[in-house]
């Protein structure tokens, strides 16, 4: 055992997740104490990252030295694509060109715009967060055993938009991120996944098959409606899981950083 896994055993890991929309930022704390017990705290704070907010966040932060910070975006500027090879992904996606990119299961490929993140790390200078997720890597990370397997379509609702990856035995086929408004009404949404799949389907890669189920994180508050309408559209069966976006970016980190999900 290393030294540093050894003094690690006695002391608690924190994870704080962050999400902000519009004014708000919600704020996520997962906690790993040092009995391997997990606690889970969420704040929201309406005027954004505020002097309150602050504070609130340096607490989490000194209560121990093995503390991450992660942010999550849903920025359209930011998304995935099916493949590792550089040259190939900007070829399907201009933006890639201005973008970080990082290979997921030496398979598909996160990318975020380079002015996006470079925004993120200006607005939270005072915390320098460890990591920003995409909804791609916080999909993965939730539903990674599960991409394993059949071919599914994985939605991820937040506030400020819905995120759609199609993956089959852990093969990212499709993907698009949208903006929208994840608390308004499903029906936008149901319309915009049935033309995404449109598109899917008539893609080389898709080789007549069709998606055999879908898995939706809500934390918009919008997610069971679409779930229903989905399977009344698609004639799947779909799953809802409502979640807090700030707690779930924490989770990532969470599980990024060894200490499982």
């Amino acid at each position: 055992m290393a030294l540093a896994d050894f003094f690690a055993r006695f002391y608690d890991k924190v994870f704080i997740g962050l999400y902000e929309h519009e004014s708000t930022l919600q704020v996520g704390v997962v906690t790993q104490t040092r009995r391997g017990e997990i606690q889970v705290r969420q704040r929201v704070f309406f005027t954004g990252l505020d002097e309150e907010a602050l504070a609130f966040l340096q607490e989490q932060v000194e209560r121990t030295p093995y503390n991450y910070i992660a942010v999550l975006t849903d920025s359209d500027r930011c998304g995935a694509l099916p493949t590792c090879s550089l040259s190939k992904a900007k070829e399907m996606a201009p933006i890639v060109e201005r973008s970080r990119t990082l290979c997921i299961d030496e398979e598909w490929m996160n990318y975020c715009d380079e002015e996006v993140l470079y925004g993120i790390q200006e607005r939270y200078t005072e915390l320098a967060p460890d990591a920003i997720y995409t909804p791609f890597a916080v999909l993965h990370a939730y539903f990674e055993a599960t991409m394993a397997g059949a071919h599914a379509l994985y939605v991820l609702i937040t506030p400020g938009g819905m995120s759609l990856a199609v993956v089959k035995e852990s093969h990212l086929r499709f993907a698009e991120q949208y903006r929208c408004d994840g608390n308004g009404s499903a029906v936008p949404m149901v319309e915009k996944i049935a033309t995404t799949l449109d598109t899917y389907y008539g893609k080389p890669c898709c080789r007549g098959e069709f998606v055999e189920a879908v898995y939706i994180l809500d934390a918009a508050g919008s997610g069971e409606e679409l779930a229903a309408a989905l399977e009344e559209t698609l004639l799947v069966e779909a799953q809802s899981r409502t979640v807090d976006a700030a707690a779930l970016c924490a989770q990532t980190s969470m599980k990024e950083n060894g200490y499982g999900l």
